[in-house]
């Protein structure tokens, strides 16, 4: 049996969310320096909005390693080992040195227990480790998912009947999309029952439910590979020219929804529609961007590769470095104001959130600290076979 195709544009593509993530937070902070200008702050905002498509890139690239390599029965119960070795005891370990670090109020005794327990179930022992409660959930209820899937392919028979599942797939998670940023504000929805209430309103952000069209996706590109690397090679004008007209409408709407002097960055959620349209442009467009990359063999593809393979690490590395930076910049007086400022501190955290990372990798209990950055190589299911010519 065929072993399957290594797909190498998957480590360049999260390096580069990863790169993207880091610059958002050091955007989060700069932007709330003292003494900020107008100019300055539209910068950061135009910036904010390039990056985006992070997070929904590494949704969809979980989506599509998920259904690459388990696309027939799964052993839950090894499945889901694997995934709290590799995903969770990392994710509690930092969580843990989040808390102590950054001082949070805990309580004592029963109160103790219920906050720690808190933190880690939502994911708010830092404001980065929401997206680790997320995604966890795909794997959690991957079944769910593949069923979900298996559905959608035996519907899919012909490329005109792939393009109305996706539309309407994609009309259903507009909607969605619009549940979340237009309804829910405006008139204060919520659910009788507190449970509801909590995961689908309140931790909306964090509800893997509002992020799923980016894992389906993900799993149709798994079964389709061939002709999406076509797809993507025969259009990427068009993809370029929709990434610059939907960029346009969303920096409308950060200016619009922001007010005067100012920008709001919460204003760029990725849970509204003109966002989900924007971020998936984006993705074909980086998708595009990392296949061309791979052919080419130079050090920056290695690095970015090598990134890529520590980025789960190095992304629950990066914001006490972050914290921990900027005070020695403020320290110093160096660097921690402006746009130049931000690209340095960017450089700085990247680096050395990497740097960790590997270092922690190569030690014999590393996986624990950063997940296994190395993956097996699996054989090839025949189920895919019939989807590599999908398209």
């Amino acid at each position: 049996m065929a072993r399957k195709e290594r797909i190498g544009e998957l480590d360049l593509i999260r390096a580069f969310a990863f790169l993207a993530v880091v610059y958002q937070h050091v955007i989060g902070v700069y932007i709330r320096e003292p003494g900020l200008t107008e100019q300055v702050s539209i910068i950061y905002g135009m910036v904010f909005h390039l990056l985006k498509f992070a997070v929904p890139a590494f949704i969809f690239i979980t989506g599509l390693v998920l259904f690459y390599n388990y696309s027939e029965k799964v052993n839950y119960i090894s499945f889901t080992r694997k995934r709290i070795t590799e995903i969770l005891v990392p994710y509690g370990i930092w969580s843990v040195v989040y808390l102590y670090f950054m001082e949070k109020p805990l309580g004592e005794g029963a109160a103790f227990v219920w906050n720690v327990s808190k933190n880690f179930l939502t994911g708010t022992s830092s404001y980065h480790l929401w997206f680790v409660v997320m995604i966890f959930q795909f794997y959690l209820l991957y079944p769910f998912w593949r069923r979900v899937f298996e559905l959608f392919r035996r519907f899919v028979t012909s490329r005109f009947r792939l393009v109305v599942a996706l539309g309407v797939t994609g009309l259903i998670y507009g909607g969605l999309m619009w549940f979340s940023a237009r309804y829910i504000p405006a008139h204060g929805f919520r659910f009788d029952m507190n449970w509801l209430d909590t995961y689908f309103i309140k931790y909306r952000d964090r509800n893997a439910f509002y992020y799923f069209y980016y894992f389906l996706f993900g799993g149709l590109v798994a079964f389709t590979l061939p002709a999406f690397r076509a797809m993507l090679k025969r259009y990427w004008q068009w993809i370029i020219v929709s990434v610059g007209v939907l960029y346009a409408v969303i920096g409308y709407e950060l200016f619009r929804y922001s007010g005067e002097g100012k920008i709001d960055l919460n204003v760029a959620t990725s849970l509204k529609p003109s966002m989900f349209l924007y971020t998936m442009a984006c993705l074909l467009a980086v998708y595009g961007l990392c296949l061309w990359l791979s052919k080419k063999q130079s050090k920056w593809t290695h690095w970015l590769g090598l990134l890529g393979k520590y980025s789960y690490g190095a992304y629950l590395i990066h914001a006490l470095i972050l914290t921990y930076l900027m005070k020695g910049l403020r320290g110093l007086q160096l660097f921690h104001t402006g746009v130049w400022g931000s690209v340095v501190a960017f450089v700085l955290c990247a680096i050395l959130s990497f740097a960790i990372s590997y270092g922690l990798g190569k030690l014999p209990f590393g996986s624990w600290l950063v997940g296994a950055a190395e993956k097996k190589t699996k054989k090839i299911p025949s189920s895919q076979k019939e989807w590599q010519n999908a398209g």
